[in-house]
């Protein structure tokens, strides 16, 4: 009698055991409608998802998509057993997903080190992409870097921040003038621009729609490219090469447009626009003047953006002067700035970086029929355009 006692007193202690491991998926559940209800882990903007709902679509409850469809249609499940079937009714399975997703984010897509030469590493442009849906191609800004032509640090693009305003970034590098003489850049610069026009159904831009920018010799050659738009002034470029974009608008911030006035510094034969053309400047004076974007300007060209710092030690202001003015004789959409103080950086909330975006929605004609957010935005006006001011 005391054994059985004993015996039974054993199988009472074991009984809240094994009720609790029966009652772990109920109790689980549970705890899961709690928190889609309470919005807390979840958060308040979930939606649960009835997985294989039986029920016709009519007698869905709001909110709550059915999974029948075109993806299920072309991706079917494994045929389930009976007793799986049952199983999965009773458990009654749900996948919480966001309901707030927008059709198009202003998050960064890079796609970074892209030959568009022979596969030497300065024959190389990154790509930034803005993620999510769009219903129209994107318009398509190309950073060309360097400031003096001797190198091209494509990876420190300041205008990746474009993305968030519906644009493609590029950021090309070139060979350095040190191994290779003008017009070296400019020629690799355009095989870069034309790499990227023959891929603009996969990266979804648009190369009619094209802005070059650049600082210093990266706006040299922007204004190399952009003032000879069908390079009718070309002699290097083999027949394969020539362009196959348009280029929309150029923006040359501390632009170097005429080599010959560069200053008396730059005339030496050790001066970096003297190593651009392979000797003194006042030697090569043709060479020079060939290397020179306001040599080019003519009256079909592009909107054209200069903004110059007046204090600038480096590049005199009347670089960008004497092109203006060559611009407006052309009839040209030229508009030039000179900011006071030092030369600020082309980031988003500056005055510079603001001056560069309003041009390009002005030039570029960003309205597009998708919705643009950031990364940190947490409600949509799915109604109204976001606002680019």
């Amino acid at each position: 009698m005391f054994q059985t006692s004993h015996h039974a007193v054993k199988v009472l202690r074991l009984l809240p055991i094994v009720c609790l491991i029966l009652l772990s998926p109920s109790l689980a559940y549970t705890m899961g409608e709690a928190e889609i209800g309470d919005g807390a882990g979840i958060g308040k903007h979930a939606v649960r998802f009835y997985r294989e709902d039986p029920r016709p679509s009519g007698d869905v409850p709001a909110g709550v998509r059915g999974e029948s469809g075109s993806y299920s249609t072309h991706y079917p499940r494994r045929r389930l057993s009976k007793r799986a079937q049952r199983r999965l009714n009773r458990r009654s399975t749900w996948t919480v997903v966001p309901e707030d997703i927008p059709p198009h984010s202003g998050l960064l897509i890079e796609h970074r080190n892209l030959s568009y030469g022979s596969g030497e590493q300065h024959q190389q442009f990154d790509l930034y992409l803005p993620g999510g849906c769009r219903e129209r191609r994107l318009p398509l800004v190309i950073w060309l870097p360097g400031d003096d032509w001797s190198s091209s640090p494509r990876i420190d693009c300041p205008l990746t921040w474009l993305t968030q305003h519906g644009f493609a970034v590029a950021s090309i590098s070139y060979r350095p003038s040190q191994t290779h003489i003008f017009p070296t850049q400019r020629d690799d610069c355009l095989a870069a621009i034309n790499r990227l026009s023959e891929d603009a159904a996969i990266w979804s831009i648009d190369p009619t729609r094209i802005c070059l920018v650049g600082q210093a010799a990266g706006a040299h050659l922007s204004m190399l490219i952009g003032l000879d738009p069908d390079q009718t002034h070309n002699d290097s470029l083999e027949e394969h090469y020539l362009p196959i974009h348009r280029i929309a608008a150029i923006c040359g911030i501390s632009t170097i447009a005429h080599l010959p006035t560069l200053g008396s510094d730059s005339d030496r034969a050790s001066s970096a626009a003297s190593r651009l053309i392979g000797g003194p400047l006042p030697e090569l004076r043709e060479a020079a003047l060939r290397a020179s974007p306001i040599s080019y300007v003519s009256r079909n060209d592009p909107p054209t953006l200069l903004i110059h710092c007046k204090s600038d030690e480096t590049i005199p202001v009347s670089q960008s002067e004497r092109l203006h003015a060559a611009l407006l004789s052309a009839d040209v959409d030229s508009t030039l700035i000179l900011p006071e103080g030092q030369q600020e950086s082309l980031v988003e909330d500056g005055t510079v970086g603001q001056t560069v975006l309003n041009f390009l929605i002005r030039t570029l004609d960003t309205d597009i029929d998708s919705i643009i957010v950031t990364g940190k935005t947490t409600q949509i006006d799915v109604e109204n355009k976001p606002n680019r001011s």
